[in-house]
């Protein structure tokens, strides 16, 4: 079963993060608190970690897995291209518990751009989380910890009895329950259109009614 190292998200420790960055180095697949839900993480430049999650999730790999990321630059440059809207609504909305859905850079795994050819990227309202990023150094795999179509648990106690030793690293930032995932937007499509309403949906249709 993997380690359990806790860490308070709003005044975290930098040992503790080091040791995080770490295990994502080094190859780990982690389960981490993230500012939504807890999630399923490692590198994207991670052709083994990458599998291990979709068995973790047991699901298939048409629909591609998200990356958070520090900014809009770093989003960018995981990007072949960047829509119109792009800038307005990440303006807006980031940090903050939105992903977008972009056309991905031809080189990107495609356990990450999917059957689509889309990366969807996130820029986190979380300090620890940006934090992180800087000592990995790069963006960092997010997908809910849970087996696809069972509901995410907040607490690691749970998520270690359902995922054992599948995952190398528990962080354990408290009680997350009750947590809303993020909106999704699909900006390959004009005009954007909302796919997941999640925590802030009705105030990104709103935005993209003024586009």
């Amino acid at each position: 079963m993997g380690q359990v190292l806790r860490i308070d998200p709003l005044n975290p420790d930098r040992s503790a993060l080091e040791r995080v960055a770490r295990a994502i180095r080094e190859g780990g697949v982690i389960v981490y608190p993230t500012d939504t839900i807890y999630g399923l993480g490692c590198s994207p430049d991670n052709p083994i970690g990458l599998e291990r999650i979709f068995r973790i999730k047991q699901r298939a790999g048409e629909r591609g897995l998200l990356l958070l990321v520090p900014g809009l630059d770093a989003a960018r440059s995981l990007c072949s291209e960047i829509p119109p809207a792009f800038d307005r609504l990440a303006r807006q909305f980031w940090p903050g518990a939105i992903t977008f859905l972009l056309p991905a850079r031809v080189d990107l795994s495609p356990w990450i751009s999917g059957d689509r050819g889309l990366v969807g990227l996130r820029n986190p309202d979380s300090r620890y989380l940006h934090l992180l990023m800087e000592l990995i150094p790069g963006p960092l795999v997010s997908t809910s910890a849970n087996i696809s179509g069972e509901p995410p648990s907040g607490r690691v106690a749970e998520l270690r009895k359902q995922l054992e030793d599948q995952v190398d690293l528990f962080v354990d930032g408290g009680d997350v329950g009750g947590a809303v995932p993020s909106t999704v937007v699909d900006l390959s499509v004009t005009p954007p259109r909302v796919v997941r309403a999640g925590a802030l949906g009705e105030g990104v249709e709103e935005a993209i009614g003024r586009l």
